[in-house]
C-alpha cells in the first residue's frame, strides 16, 4: 500500500478564524499523521493556511472529500491548491485563536443550517439545534435561545398582517413594504431611509400620497437595505456578477451594493444594500416567508435597550471590490493586524472621528490594535471629551526645513500611509524609514476629495482638491450664469425649464461628498431624475442615480466630458462650471443616452486623473499609487480609474484594512507631526 505526503494550501488575504478553528479541529484526527500551518507573504500581506496529511490513496482522497465540505467559502479567500510534498514543514500544535467575538466563529455551517434552515427536515425551526461543528448555538443570546418555532412562525404572519416587524434583539425592523420617512428627533438620522423606495415583489405600495409628499424636513438618505429570502431569485431582481454571489454566499455574509433589474416593477431605488441570512434567527424567519413567496424584505437598523451586545457588535460587513479583492469600505468592527516593518511608526495612540465613529488605534512592539465606538451610542460625558484629533500643524519630514503644512491633506496622508504598510517579520531596519514618491488619490464622502504627494524627502504637498459645490441650486446656476457656460445654461433654461427648476431646488448639505455633489448636479443637468417628484431629492439619492445609470452602459465607448484644472494660490482644483457646461451641451444637442452620458463622466475622469499622475511622475517619480476612500465604493470609478491608470502605476491598497475609518486612524500613527 502506496503512501502519500499531501498539502492542502488555502491562500487568503487576511485571517479568517474559522479556518484557524478547523486546522485544529483536523490536527486531532490522528489517522492521517496530519501537521498545520499559516505562513504569511510580506509583499502581499496575504496568508497561506496549509494542512500536511500522510496517508493512503484512498484515505487521502476521503480527507480531501471531508475537508472541501467544511472548510467553507469566506470572502477573503483568495485562491486554494492541493500539491505532493516529500515532507512535512507545518506544526503539531493548535493555533491559538484569537476570537473577534465571544464564541466561535460561525452562527451556522453546513452541517447544522440544513437541518434547522429546510422546511422538510424535521428539526426544522429549532433554533436551539446544537452543532459541534461551528458551535452556532453556543452565538445564540438569551432571548434567541427562547425562540421556538411557533414563535418564529407567529413573527412571520406578524410581518405578513402589520406589513413591519421590529426584531430589537438583532436591532433591526423588517418590512413587507419599504419603510415610510420617520420625521422623529429621537431617531438618528443614519436610521432613516427616504419613503421613495418601492415595495416587495408583488407589494405595490397603495399610499402614494405618502410616497409623493413634499418634505417638511430635510432627511438623509440612506441607501435601502434588502434582506434577500430566496437566494435562487436573485438574479430576477438585481443585477449580480459571480463574485458578487460567492461574497454573498460566503460565512461572513456582508451587504454589497448592486442595482436592480432593469425597468422592474417595484425596486425603484437606483441603488440597494443586498444581504443573505446572517444569523439563525433570520435563517428560519426567511425560510417561512419564502415558503409564503416573499423573495425580500427590506431591513432598517434601530438600536433600542433590548438589542444585544452581540448585535451591536456584529454590524454588516459592507464591501467594495478594488483590484479584484474585496474590502471593508468602513471597518465597523474591533480588530488587530500585526505592526508593519518597511516604514517606522512615531506614535503609540491616535483617534479619528468622522460623522458616525470614533476609531482609536495603539500600537504595541508586535501589534496595532483598534476600537470602534459609535458616536451616538456615547454618553453626553464621553461624547463631549476631547479625542486625541490629528494636529493643526504637521512638521515638514526634512527636520532642517521649518516650512510647515496645514491640517488640510492630513486625513489623506493618512490614508497613504496606511495603505502602504507591509509586516516582515525577517527585516529589522536600523534607521528610520519613510514613504517616498507616493501619491494618493482619495476620494471620500466624508473628508475632502484630494491627490497628495509625497516627493523623494518624503516632503508632503497637495497637488489637487476637488471643490465642494454652493449649497443651493440657485448659487450654483447663478456661478454658471457668471461663467463662459452663460450661453449654454440660458438655452437649456429655455429648452429644459423643468430640469432647470428641478436644479434650482437642489439643496447640498455641508456633510456631501464633492464628487457626490458633482454627480448629483450631473444627475439633473442630464435630467435623469423624474421632474413630477415632489419630494425633494438628496445628493446621496441623486449620486447613486448617476452611479447606477453609468452602470447599466453597455461598452466602452463614450463622449469626452471635460475637467479642466484651475490654478489656485495653493493647489490646483476642477473649473466644475466647464464640466457642467459640457453635459448641458450633449444634452442640448440632443443626446438620449443617459446612460452613456453618466458612463462618459466617470471614464473622462479617470482618464484626466491618468494624465495628472503622468504629471506627477514626471516630477516627484510615483512609484506607490494609492486609492482610498468611500467614494471608490463606486464600481463604474474604480473600474475606469484601474484600466486608465491601473497599467501604469499599480493600484495600491492594504488588504488588511478598509477604504475609510480605521486606516485614517493607523495612518495617523506614522504621521510627522510637531509636539506641541
Amino acid at each position: 500500500m502506496s503512501m502519500h505526503n499531501i498539502r492542502f494550501d488555502f491562500v487568503c488575504q487576511r485571517h479568517v478564524p474559522l479556518y484557524e478553528h478547523l486546522c485544529n479541529q483536523y490536527l486531532e484526527r490522528s489517522e492521517f499523521n496530519i501537521s498545520i500551518g499559516a505562513e504569511s507573504e510580506p509583499q502581499t500581506s496575504k496568508i497561506r493556511y496549509f494542512i500536511e496529511a500522510f496517508a493512503p490513496q484512498a484515505q487521502l482522497e476521503s480527507l480531501a472529500d471531508d475537508i472541501a465540505s467544511d472548510f467553507l467559502l469566506s470572502v477573503w479567500l483568495l485562491d486554494t491548491h492541493i500539491q505532493r510534498i516529500e515532507q512535512h514543514s507545518g506544526q503539531r500544535k493548535p493555533f491559538n485563536i484569537k476570537p473577534l467575538h465571544s464564541g466561535l466563529p460561525l452562527y451556522f455551517c453546513q452541517h447544522c443550517e440544513p437541518k434547522f434552515g429546510d422546511n422538510q427536515h424535521p428539526s426544522f425551526g429549532n433554533i436551539n439545534l446544537q452543532c459541534h461543528h461551528c458551535m452556532g448555538h453556543e452565538k445564540l443570546s438569551r432571548d434567541e435561545k427562547s425562540l421556538t418555532q411557533t414563535d418564529i412562525a407567529a413573527m412571520a404572519n406578524r410581518l405578513l398582517s402589520h406589513k413591519s416587524l421590529p426584531l430589537p434583539i438583532l436591532g433591526i425592523t423588517l418590512w413587507l413594504t419599504p419603510p415610510a420617512a420617520i420625521l422623529s428627533s429621537t431617531i438618528q438620522p443614519s436610521t432613516i431611509l427616504s419613503s421613495t423606495i418601492s415595495p416587495n415583489a408583488d407589494e405595490q405600495l397603495t399610499n402614494s400620497s405618502q410616497t409623493n409628499a413634499p418634505m417638511t424636513k430635510t432627511i438623509k438618505y440612506q441607501r435601502p437595505r434588502i434582506l434577500v429570502c430566496n437566494p435562487n431569485s436573485l438574479n430576477s431582481h438585481f443585477i449580480v456578477n459571480d463574485s458578487q454571489v460567492l461574497a454573498l454566499s460566503s460565512i461572513e455574509k456582508p451587504l454589497l451594493r448592486v442595482r436592480p433589474s432593469s425597468e422592474h416593477p417595484s425596486l425603484l431605488a437606483p441603488l440597494y444594500d443586498i444581504q443573505f441570512a446572517e444569523n439563525r434567527l433570520l435563517v428560519i424567519l426567511t425560510e417561512v416567508l419564502r415558503q409564503k413567496g416573499i423573495n425580500w424584505l427590506h431591513v432598517t437598523s434601530d438600536i433600542e435597550p433590548h438589542t444585544s451586545q452581540e448585535a451591536l457588535l456584529n454590524k454588516p460587513l459592507c464591501l467594495a471590490s478594488i483590484n479584484q479583492h474585496w474590502l471593508p469600505i468602513t471597518t465597523l468592527s474591533d480588530g488587530s493586524i500585526p505592526l508593519p516593518t518597511n516604514v517606522t511608526c512615531l506614535h503609540d495612540e491616535h483617534h479619528y472621528q468622522d460623522d458616525q465613529h470614533t476609531f482609536k488605534v495603539q500600537s504595541t512592539k508586535t501589534d496595532m490594535n483598534w476600537q470602534v465606538s459609535d458616536n451616538g451610542a456615547k454618553s453626553s460625558t464621553s461624547a463631549s471629551a476631547s479625542p486625541l484629533t490629528l494636529p493643526p500643524v504637521l512638521a515638514s519630514s526634512c527636520a532642517e526645513d521649518s516650512n510647515t503644512i496645514t491640517n488640510d491633506i492630513t486625513t489623506s496622508l493618512c490614508a497613504l500611509n496606511a495603505a502602504v504598510l507591509r509586516c516582515d517579520s525577517n527585516k529589522n531596519h536600523h534607521k528610520a524609514q519613510f514613504v517616498k514618491h507616493a501619491a494618493v488619490l482619495y476620494f471620500s464622502q466624508q473628508n475632502a476629495c484630494q491627490i497628495v504627494t509625497l516627493d523623494s524627502q518624503s516632503n508632503p504637498e497637495l497637488f489637487f482638491q476637488l471643490p465642494t459645490l454652493p449649497t443651493s441650486g440657485y448659487e450654483i446656476c447663478h456661478s454658471l450664469s457668471e461663467s463662459p457656460q452663460k450661453s449654454l445654461l440660458d438655452k437649456f433654461k429655455q429648452l429644459f425649464p423643468a430640469e432647470y427648476n428641478q436644479l434650482l431646488d437642489l439643496h447640498i448639505q455641508a456633510d456631501d461628498g464633492a464628487l457626490s455633489q458633482l454627480m448629483a448636479v450631473a444627475t439633473l443637468i442630464i435630467g435623469a431624475y423624474p421632474v413630477e417628484t415632489a419630494q425633494r431629492v438628496t445628493v446621496t439619492e441623486l449620486a447613486d442615480k448617476f452611479i447606477a445609470l453609468a452602470m447599466s452602459h453597455h461598452g466602452n465607448n463614450a463622449p469626452r466630458i471635460d475637467f479642466p484644472l484651475t490654478k489656485g494660490a495653493a493647489h490646483r482644483s476642477l473649473n466644475w462650471c466647464k464640466t457642467l457646461g459640457t453635459l448641458m451641451s450633449f444634452k442640448l444637442a440632443g443626446e438620449t443616452n443617459l446612460a452613456k452620458l453618466a458612463f462618459a463622466f466617470h471614464d473622462s475622469f479617470a482618464d484626466y486623473l491618468s494624465h495628472w499622475v503622468e504629471h506627477l511622475d514626471q516630477n516627484i517619480g510615483v512609484k506607490q499609487l494609492v486609492i482610498a476612500g468611500s467614494e471608490f465604493a463606486n464600481p463604474v470609478l474604480t473600474e475606469r480609474v484601474q484600466l486608465r491608470i491601473g497599467k501604469n502605476f499599480p493600484l495600491v491598497v492594504n488588504p488588511l484594512l478598509d477604504l475609510d475609518g480605521v486606516n485614517i486612524a493607523i495612518g495617523g500613527l506614522y504621521l510627522k507631526q510637531r509636539r506641541r
